[in-house]
């Protein structure tokens, strides 16, 4: 136990640089600091590839948790359904407290904002809404539908796409791992899954239908390679490798993820997810299989601080980055005292601030307490 604990750090701090990528991502989307990126080179003003890092984790964590009780069970696929009904409710009670407390929260705290600065008379039909598409797995595709015609799903609620992809790995997979017979059965299948979405699915569909990011197909490989990292860490599988290099990878992964969307993915060519995918898949092996190699001294529990608050961090921030920037422009600030570059530098520092200070109201009243409900 205390060894998983140990690779467990590694996992929570490598979401804390996830977090920090999609930071990134949702600063440069926000038209009022447009000034401040524009003084940074291109690639560090994207990190929409930390969603990557996010899906691999989650396929590891999901059937990591589940490999125990699976091998308990016994007979054909009725009978393991049977035997497997209390910790499958229990196991979906886990996911919806984990998941629905903060989303919900999330969701209000948006509408109320909508109604502050927007005439929408639409606002508290899409709002009731949302959850049922988060919960059923289409919100990502409502959020690549209605992005341009209705703010709700860019001014907000947008991170939420994510767990729209989540919701629906959450109920099928528990279902797909008792339908296989043996470990390798499952660990086959959670590998040709990887590498068919991964180098057939995503390419084709970027090819032929332009789809684009916030599709479930576009981020199944990672969560299907999670979930292969989590048999064979299981069935024993290490990787002997110095903390050195195994820090060097890690970092070298997490640059990629955050440098190949922002540059090279304008090329369009075939594979152009591929780079971006296999960087977050080799960042999140390195964080299993090699203990410690996310040690960097001064900054480990900064790091495990913000990777147990990751859900929160990531929920809320587009909805306050939009609130501040509202706020700021049309309630109060003294702008004559600042030049343009001044004042949205003053809008992201207030941004960030409040953004740690919403984080923790949001995890000790919400996120933390809603996780205790089901044990």
């Amino acid at each position: 136990m205390q060894h998983e604990k140990k690779f467990f750090e590694d996992i929570e701090k490598l979401r804390a640089l996830a977090c920090i990528l999609v930071l990134f991502q949702h600063i440069y989307w926000l038209c009022p600091y447009q000034t401040l990126i524009d003084l940074l080179p291109r690639w560090l003003a994207i990190g929409s590839g930390g969603v990557a890092v996010f899906f691999a984790i989650s396929g590891f964590v999901i059937t990591f948790s589940l490999y125990d009780k699976i091998n308990e069970l016994s007979g054909d696929f009725l009978s393991k359904i049977v035997q497997a009904k209390d910790w499958l409710v229990t196991f979906y009670k886990k996911r919806f407290f984990r998941i629905f407390p903060v989303v919900i929260s999330v969701i209000v705290a948006c509408g109320l904002f909508m109604s502050l600065c927007e005439d929408n008379k639409n606002v508290f039909s899409s709002l009731c809404k949302v959850p049922f598409e988060v919960l059923f797995g289409v919100f990502n595709n409502a959020v690549d539908y209605y992005t341009e015609t209705d703010r709700l799903y860019c001014a907000g609620l947008g991170p939420l796409w994510t767990l729209a992809v989540e919701s629906l790995f959450y109920m099928i997979w528990p279902l797909v791992l008792i339908l296989c017979k043996t470990n390798n059965q499952r660990a086959i299948v959670s590998l040709v899954g990887g590498i068919s979405f991964l180098f057939v699915v995503n390419p084709c569909c970027h090819y032929h239908l332009n789809y684009d990011y916030y599709w479930t197909v576009d981020n199944l490989a990672e969560i299907f390679f999670g979930s292969f990292f989590a048999f064979i860490y299981k069935g024993g599988f290490r990787i002997n490798c110095s903390q050195l290099g195994a820090k060097l990878t890690v970092l070298l992964g997490m640059f990629v993820v955050w440098y190949y969307p922002s540059v090279i993915l304008d090329l369009r060519i075939f594979y152009c997810d591929v780079v971006t995918s296999c960087s977050a898949i080799l960042t999140v092996m390195c964080c299993i299989f090699c203990e410690g190699c996310l040690n960097l001294p001064g900054c480990n529990q900064i790091l495990k601080y913000l990777g147990s608050r990751s859900f929160s961090f990531y929920a809320c921030q587009l909805t306050l980055a939009n609130f501040v920037v509202w706020f700021t422009n049309t309630i109060y600030f003294p702008k004559e005292s600042f030049s343009k570059t001044g004042f949205e530098g003053c809008q992201l520092l207030i941004f960030v601030v409040a953004l740690f200070l919403v984080t923790e109201i949001l995890y000790r009243l919400v996120e933390r307490p809603s996780r205790s409900i089901v044990r």
